[in-house]
């Protein structure tokens, strides 16, 4: 799969038409992973009026294929800025995203009436064309819907990732924190990893873990699908194949693992050493907007 084309999605929900609620702010949030935190955001954004969440923010998890497991935080950030190139071009000028491989074999009017409506097109060369694109990973109708979210300057771009000290080095996390408040974009850190932050959904990590805070530090692997972390919250949320089930374990308790955070270390360069996230601050962020 051609990684220049990465946002891409299976399924997304549009609002329908009569339903719609036009956003006055949209958190673009690119994550680490490409499935809890995803399910995690998601379940956030469903269920906004219970979150205290005003019904105009909108948030926007960033997609990437399944197959795209290019999860490192210079790759996190990459991912976000596929999506700013893409809010910053105009209508007119959003066919000079399609691969050019595209545009020469079937050339640029026919592109160009594919953008426009693809049922100018043949059912032949709109199928052609289909398959073209979807052969180099190209996802049009993710990108075309990405494309047509933009436009508020209230709208904010986040990156969420993890410290996982057996990944990712302190100096490359320093220039992705450095890189983020140069571009104005929002850095949202989990140490050791994202599932902290769930954890603390399920417990009180400070009192229930207050021996055992040097392993969650050290969060080591301690069998062949589990971080000491995961599994603990494993034992705790009994995750299973078809998801986190937020609804029914996570959207209860998003007020007690906020006040629970807010014992641990949130500034972000210091969360490179110290265990803690600074994800509350998001969600707080969310529900501040009225």
């Amino acid at each position: 799969m051609n990684n220049s084309y990465r946002l891409s999605s299976s399924a997304f929900d549009r609002e329908k038409e009569d339903e719609k609620i036009e956003p006055l702010k949209i958190y673009f949030l690119s994550v680490e992973g490409n499935v809890t935190e995803k399910e995690y955001f998601e379940g956030i954004a469903a269920y906004r009026e219970e979150l205290h969440i005003n019904g105009q923010v909108r948030v926007e998890v960033l997609s990437r294929s399944n197959e795209d497991t290019n999860s490192a935080p210079k790759q996190v950030i990459e991912l976000l800025e596929d999506y700013l190139r893409l809010r910053e071009m105009g209508e007119y000028d959003f066919y000079k995203d399609i691969p050019m491989e595209v545009v020469d074999e079937y050339g640029e009017e026919s592109v160009k009436k594919y953008i426009e409506d693809p049922n100018l097109l043949s059912k032949e060369d709109k199928d052609k064309i289909e398959e073209s694109l979807r052969i180099l990973g190209y996802d049009y109708a993710y990108r075309r819907y990405l494309h047509e979210c933009g436009g508020r300057e209230s709208d904010v771009f986040a990156i969420i990732i993890d410290r996982d000290r057996k990944s990712h080095t302190e100096k490359g996390l320093k220039e992705c924190i450095s890189h983020c408040r140069k571009n104005n974009y929002s850095c949202y850190i989990s140490n050791p990893c994202f599932e902290f932050w769930l954890l603390l959904h399920a417990c009180d990590v400070k009192e229930e873990y207050k021996d055992k805070l040097e392993e969650i530090r050290k969060n080591e692997k301690v069998s062949r699908t589990h971080t000491f972390v995961s599994r603990e919250l494993s034992n705790r949320n009994h995750h299973k194949k078809s998801g986190i089930a937020f609804k029914q374990k996570y959207l209860p308790h998003v007020d007690e693992a906020i006040a629970r955070a807010k014992k641990f270390e949130s500034d972000e360069e210091r969360l490179l050493d110290n265990i803690g996230t600074n994800i509350w601050k998001l969600l707080e962020s969310m529900r501040d907007f009225s």
